[in-house]
């Protein structure tokens, strides 16, 4: 059973099957684009520079598997001899009468060459195909990341302005008491140092936001219009499979197959140098038109010929050795990939659990009662029953509680993102189910 995402399929070659997502202008939503997993592959695969660098390369690979299924090109030689200087013999005779016209077509015969060279070629191309799954299936994940930092900062900035104003309505209900002698100007104070820390916290995250929009921009090649996003919409940004087949996964990662399609061209390489030793005969084909009659020579004659070369010394042996160290080269580094692959999805699991049961405990549990006291503790120095120390120590420990809250939640969104990449399901969405596929390497 080929693993995928529960996401319609579309092939790379095609992408304009596939919707264009939401956008306004020029520009593109980032609450659309978090929520639609297929719009946002196509955007990448259409804007992305990285990758229509690498679907520039595809090109260049269909071109090469073309040029390797010419024949050689025939040549045609001419000549002009018995051009006389001087005395002929007999005497008197002109140059035209002696010239001697002949003109030579060759050609020369592969055997046992053509064969493992385009294969070689039909390989690198679909090891370039692989390629730009691959490319297309990392930017997409860093743009999801982008995507994603921007809706987590845009949330958190929400929180902290929201608990600024409060700060600030709570600094002016206190100034009145201490005008009044009903508050301590020490503890004024503190409620005043603690909101211009709150207020730095806010700036910090605001230049922290608009850097992401402008990195945002930058990946996906417009403007990230953040309208509308909040940490909710990361909730759903990195869908992934319920039980994924992580072996099948690993295997099927473009990167990987991209290697093994690599290997066995050069394997195919390998045998295209041994054959080397496999001269190629040049056929040729003359005709000469001789003007000398007058000296018994034939009018017009014929020439066939064929030269075989004689394999002494280049048989293609080192060529062959290179090629074949490059083709284990090529399957220790595919295993190599396959094992860090699988390490890393075990890791990023088992992190997900951890983060998924860490943050609904905080969500269910922590965040209520975080609130009700924070309730109380403001009624209750409203009424002067509670000491502003309590209150600042409270609102902080519920500003603190809800920015742990969103971190979690944005460290749970980039565990997924890097789930679908590590899986490729990316890739996966712009494999079409309806394409021939390509051989198992």
């Amino acid at each position: 059973m080929t693993f995928a995402s529960n996401e319609a399929q579309f092939p790379a070659t095609e992408p304009a099957l596939a919707a264009i997502p939401p956008q306004a202008g020029d520009s593109v939503a980032v609450d659309a684009l978090l929520k639609d997993a297929r719009g946002l592959v196509v955007w990448m695969a259409d804007h992305n520079k990285d990758v229509l660098a690498a679907a520039s390369r595809v090109e260049q690979a269909q071109d090469g598997l073309r040029q390797e299924r010419l024949f050689p090109n025939p040549a045609l030689s001419g000549t002009v001899s018995d051009l006389t200087v001087g005395p002929t013999n007999p005497p008197g005779l002109t140059r035209g009468e002696t010239a001697i016209y002949g003109t030579v077509l060759s050609e020369t015969v592969e055997i046992g060459k053509r064969g493992p060279r385009i294969e070689s070629a039909e390989l690198r191309l679909k090891s370039e195909r692989n390629s730009y799954l691959d490319t297309l299936n990392g930017r997409t994940a860093e743009a999801r990341y982008a995507l994603g930092r921007i809706a987590y900062l845009g949330s958190r900035q929400s929180v902290l302005e929201e608990s600024l104003a409060a700060a600030r309505q709570n600094l002016d209900i206190q100034r009145s008491r201490v005008e009044n002698g009903d508050l301590s100007g020490n503890d004024f104070d503190r409620l005043q140092v603690d909101t211009m820390l709150l207020e730095s916290e806010v700036a910090a995250n605001r230049q922290e936001y608009e850097g992401a929009t402008v990195s945002c921009g930058a990946v996906l090649a417009a403007p990230c219009v953040a309208a509308g996003a909040g940490i909710e919409a990361l909730t759903a940004a990195a869908p992934l499979p319920p039980s994924p087949n992580v072996e099948e996964a690993i295997d099927r990662r473009p990167d990987i197959r991209a290697m093994l399609f690599d290997r066995d061209a050069a394997r195919q390489d390998a045998l295209l140098a041994r054959r080397r030793r496999i001269p190629d005969p040049n056929l040729s084909l003359g005709y000469t038109h001789d003007n000398l009659t007058i000296s018994g020579d034939q009018p017009r004659t014929y020439l066939f010929s064929i030269g075989i070369p004689l394999p002494l010394f280049d048989r293609g042996q080192h060529d062959s050795a290179r090629a074949e160290a490059r083709a284990r080269e090529l399957d220790w580094s595919a295993a190599a990939s396959r094992d860090k692959g699988r390490a890393d999805v075990e890791a990023l699991l088992r992190r997900k659990a951890s983060l998924e049961g860490t943050l609904g405990r905080l969500v269910n549990e922590a965040v209520p009662k975080s609130r009700g006291v924070l309730e109380a503790t403001l009624g209750a120095v409203s009424q002067g029953g509670v000491s502003m120390t309590d209150l600042l120590l409270t609102r902080r420990t519920h500003i603190d509680l809800l920015l742990k809250v969103m971190d979690l939640q944005f460290d749970l969104f980039a565990v997924q993102n890097d789930l679908r990449r590590a899986l490729g399901l990316d890739a996966d969405l712009l494999r079409s189910a309806a394409a021939t596929p390509e051989a198992t390497p």
